[in-house]
């Protein structure tokens, strides 16, 4: 998970970054590297100020030429066509898109909400993306569970940094991994985007029983990593039901006919 700063309009300098990062991260042994929400084109509500790019853009056609030889990269831009867009190349190809179905107040007014909630599968497991506040929203992790993730990814642009984001996070991120059964992964943009805005930066990865496994919380650009493995969920999925409560897979265990619609 990285933390970085994203400036606004530069999104030649910020692929650039991404990139760089990015080759650091596979000679260090990484195989998937999840960047913050709009990276690539930097974070702002401010109208006129974004550079809009698309699928066909140099930049992603970049980033994700980056992900062959069996890595995963996802990252995150400002499309053409006003959505905030945060996708995920597979080995070379882009092995899907998601577009921000939960809008705060100033992205209502300058952005299109996406419409579907849709894991994308990846060579290394089932992804759900859930962007900065979405992660408030736990229909949309419960949604993503239902159909198979194996990890929920949440981008973040945010100003909360230090004390204030770690608080947040550890009030409501173990509760979107344990109630679900799945790894939730967390990262942030950090510092000044140019455009007056400064952003808290820290990361967090937590398992699928809701322990975190990597944090930072220091609000400054960085790398987080972890192992994520497909034992601990196979454990809980395969668990041994009622008999002795352990490894227990709620979401089996569960009676829809009963909640409200």
């Amino acid at each position: 998970m990285v933390c970085m700063r994203s400036a606004v309009g530069d999104v030649r300098g910020n692929t650039e970054k991404i990139l760089k990062i990015t080759d650091k991260a596979v000679r260090d042994g990484s195989d998937f590297i999840v960047f913050p929400e709009m990276s690539v084109t930097g974070y702002s509500m401010v109208s006129g100020s974004l550079e809009k790019i698309n699928a066909g853009s140099p930049a992603v056609r970049e980033i994700t030429a980056a992900s062959e030889g069996g890595k995963c990269i996802c990252f995150g831009f400002c499309d053409d066509e006003g959505y905030i867009v945060q996708c995920i190349a597979d080995n070379g190809k882009i092995a899907g898109f998601y577009r921000k179905t939960h809008l705060g107040y100033a992205e209502s007014q300058r952005m299109k909400p996406g419409n579907s909630l849709d894991i994308i599968r990846t060579s290394k497991g089932n992804a759900g993306i859930q962007l900065c506040w979405e992660s408030h929203f736990p229909e949309i992790s419960r949604t993503y569970a239902l159909k198979g993730a194996d990890i929920i990814l949440m981008p973040h642009s945010s100003g909360l940094t230090g004390k204030r984001r770690e608080e947040t996070w550890k009030r409501i991120l173990p509760s979107r991994a344990y109630d679900n059964s799945v790894y939730v992964a967390s990262c942030n943009a950090s510092g000044d985007n140019g455009a007056g805005v400064s952003f808290g930066g820290c990361g967090m990865i937590l398992d699928p029983l809701g322990r975190v496994i990597a944090e930072d919380f220091s609000g400054e650009e960085c790398e987080i990593y972890a192992d994520i493995t497909p034992e601990p969920l196979e454990a809980i999925r395969n668990g041994d039901g009622f008999r002795t409560m352990k490894n227990l897979y709620y979401l089996e265990k569960r009676r829809p006919e009963l909640y409200l619609k």
